[in-house]
């Protein structure tokens, strides 16, 4: 069977489960000996190395890259942020399906599967001339972060959340790795039709099982977010640690906006902690994936006591290194854990320590329930078995696919088309050249630009070298036809600490630019460019703001 899967996220780029669980997907789909094809966003060089044996990468250029290279005008580009964040979401889905539809041309694909997150796939089901069948895989739509995460009303996040809504309600077929998503799905949207069950495969690293190290740390791996249940935590270690001296905990992961009133969640954790324990608690922030093995390794157990969650794959890496883990009740990591863990209610600190306290003071217990973690793993979510699974239900797909997809359109819920009009609206009026809008990124950083610059041109770094960047970036045209340049990129991810690039532009570490500045260099001006990490990256300019940098936040 020829295969197409989509991706937004690629492993080592940023923590994420979609992009591992696509790969793992690949990687089994291919040792099956079926042609798979992953298309995705453009991959640094030295992660290419992580893709499987025999599966296909196709790397396509958003739309900042695009601009760069040439093959997209300028306002074009800047046009595409005036529909909010949601159209720029979708603009990228476009990219990746019309690759999609090229080798498509070339060699028909028998099916194509993107996630719900982000409605990769939905360009190609409002596509009538397509003729293979766009499956939805569910992982844990925007709305579910969104509503766990209580976080505020915020730009494009209505048109976000109807456009995955129509991914799913508008596909051939519709899959998730657990029941539990489909069940936590359920509460924002209804299905159309019944979702089948197909778990995520994990290939595990050929390694006899080792058991847990007496009294090593406790382990909480993902972001720092409220829907990861991270103040349960908190609080659960208020109670456990004072009673257990030689116990230490180690929260690896980047942070987030999630605290309260949008502030940081990792400074919010921090300030529940009793001062008395607050030293055995450490925050690694993001590391590599090899240095998460380690981890692992090292480890007791883990907790992962999210509020939701689908298939965690950071249960699964967990398992694959002999570890149990404590899990929310109710949530998809029951499914995957299932009796090789505890689980347990995770809004309850009081079940969470005593959780802990049992791990931790019943040794034949954590031994036990850790074997079974390592077997679990190997026999249940086998690549093998779980190929199998997957394209048993693209058949069936197949089988019932109808190539007239326009009368599933009149079918859509009103509140999808109504949060689409407003977005429609301003960008056709910005097409027209009758809008101009204010309210997009790049518009932000010109009127920061002439307000430093005083009218003249100047120079800023931006802070982080992701998708925000490479949204804003799309608007470049806006403040370089003023003269204002961006010169360069300030990232903590682990693949810069010795330097490197992102969209031809020189990124530095935070402690590389501190240096710089302790050294006498010069120093551009720095923009914040992202609204999700915006406190967390204003704490982390400090030094460069005590040293005289002017740093600005964007939003």
């Amino acid at each position: 069977m020829r295969i197409a899967l989509l991706s937004h996220q690629w492993p080592g780029i940023r923590m994420g489960g979609i992009g591992t669980a696509v790969r793992q997907c690949a990687a089994a789909l291919a040792g099956a000996g079926h042609d798979v094809h992953v298309f995705t966003l453009g991959i640094p060089h030295e992660l290419r190395g992580l893709t499987p044996p025999g599966v296909h990468l196709h790397e396509v250029a958003d739309l900042a890259a695009r601009l760069r290279d040439g093959t997209l005008s300028p306002p074009l580009a800047a046009t595409i942020n005036a529909g909010g964040e949601g159209v720029y979401r979708l603009a990228v889905g476009w990219l990746l399906c019309a690759a999609v539809l090229d080798a498509h041309r070339e060699k028909p694909f028998d099916v194509v599967e993107g996630p719900e997150v982000e409605a990769l796939g939905l360009p190609l089901m409002l596509n009538g001339e397509f003729d293979a069948p766009v499956v939805t895989g569910l992982h844990c739509c925007s709305a579910i972060a969104h509503a766990a995460n209580d976080a505020e009303a915020a730009e494009g996040r209505e048109l976000i959340a109807a456009l995955e809504f129509a991914a799913i309600h508008l596909a051939d077929g519709v899959c998730a790795p657990t029941r539990a998503v489909v069940t936590e799905t359920q509460r924002f949207m209804a299905m159309r039709e019944a979702v089948s069950i197909v778990p995520h495969a994990y290939s595990c690293p050929a390694s006899s099982f080792t058991p847990p190290p007496a009294d090593g740390p406790m382990l909480f791996v993902g972001r720092i977010e409220r829907l990861k249940g991270v103040e349960r935590i908190a609080e659960a270690l208020n109670l456990f640690l004072p009673r257990h001296p030689k116990a230490v905990f180690r929260f690896i992961g980047p942070d987030t906006a999630s605290g309260p009133d949008g502030a940081s969640m990792g400074d919010h954790v921090r300030k529940l902690l009793l001062p008395e324990i607050s030293g055995r608690v450490e925050f690694t922030g993001e590391i590599a994936h090899g240095q998460i093995e380690r981890e692992l390794r090292a480890c007791s157990f883990c907790i992962q006591p999210s509020i939701a969650e689908n298939f965690s794959m950071t249960c699964c890496e967990a398992m694959a290194a002999g570890r149990t883990v404590i899990v929310g009740s109710g949530t998809g990591s029951v499914e995957v854990i299932g009796n090789a863990g505890l689980a347990i209610d995770p809004r309850s600190s009081g079940d969470l320590a005593a959780a802990m306290e049992r791990l931790w003071m019943d040794r034949a217990l954590l031994v036990e329930l850790s074997r079974q973690a390592y077997d679990r793993i190997r026999a249940e979510f086998s690549p093998g078995r779980m190929a199998e699974q997957r394209f048993a239900f693209y058949e069936g797909v197949i089988a019932r696919f109808q190539r007239e997809r326009t009368q599933r359109l009149r079918t859509l819920p009103v509140g999808i088309a109504g949060a689409i009009l407003p977005s429609l609206a301003a960008l056709t009026g910005a097409l027209a050249g009758v809008h101009q809008p204010t309210h997009t990124p790049g518009a932000r950083l010109l009127r920061i630009m002439g307000t430093h610059g005083r009218g003249r041109p100047v120079n800023v770094v931006l802070y982080g070298a992701g998708k925000h960047s490479a949204r804003l970036l799309a608007e470049r045209h806006l403040w370089e036809s003023r003269g204002h340049r961006v010169v360069g990129l300030i990232d903590d991810h682990p693949r810069f600490a010795e330097g490197g690039a992102y969209l031809d532009l020189p990124v530095w570490s935070p402690a590389a630019m501190e240096r710089r500045v302790t050294d006498g260099n010069q120093t551009p001006a720095v923009v914040l460019s992202t609204d999700t990490y915006q406190d967390q990256f204003w704490g982390q300019t400090a030094r460069l703001r005590e040293a005289g940098v002017a740093v600005f936040r964007l939003y």
